[in-house]
């Protein structure tokens, strides 16, 4: 992340908790602080979780050339990310597969796509990471398929398909309808 978006992100940061805290009692601001986790990288507080997601599907999907609503349909699908505000939200999930983190990457697709062994640890846990392999998945799927219904069917099964999943991926242009809207208390 550059130097700008991380000042604008903090400011935004430290102003919604100013709002919260003026707004609301001591109570709220310590509950506002629970459920709200920080991403961390190499230590250093970077973004909230949420946000965090929210800057790399944009920042990859911009840089991969892949439709904003394909890549939100799809963080929605495999891990029902909310959108920015969604600070209940948990990137670090596995499924009954054993694709991990917040796009739901398999193991021996992120081999595939980094050329290399990413170690499950990583791939579950490290946001940017994840995201970025997935765009360059879609990528390559729709360089392959000219078809973002096929493209979104085989992210979903491994094979080239369009099933309900691909349909919703395709027809859903409205993504930030699923979005948790910031509320003031």
């Amino acid at each position: 992340m550059n130097t700008k978006n991380l000042i604008l992100t903090s400011l935004f940061t430290i102003s919604l908790l100013i709002v919260l805290t003026s707004l609301g009692s001591f109570k709220t601001t310590i509950q506002f602080k629970k459920e709200v986790e920080l991403f961390k990288s190499n230590n250093e507080i970077v973004s909230p979780i949420p946000m965090y997601m929210y800057e790399n599907i944009e920042k990859y999907s911009t840089e991969y050339n892949i439709p904003k609503y394909i890549a939100y349909n799809i963080s929605y699908l495999e891990t029902r990310y909310q959108g920015p505000f969604h600070w209940g939200y948990n990137p670090s999930q596995i499924s009954c597969v054993g694709a991990l983190g917040p796009m739901q990457i398999m193991p021996g697709t992120a081999k595939l796509i980094q050329k290399r062994r990413v170690p499950n640890e990583i791939l579950k846990n490290d946001i940017r990471l994840n995201i970025e392999i997935s765009m360059k998945l879609l990528r390559k799927l729709y360089n392959k398929y000219h078809d973002w219904g096929i493209v979104c069917g085989c992210y979903n099964t491994g094979r080239p398909m369009i099933n309900d999943y691909a349909r919703y991926c395709v027809k859903n242009h409205d993504y930030q309808n699923k979005w948790i809207r910031p509320t003031i208390l």
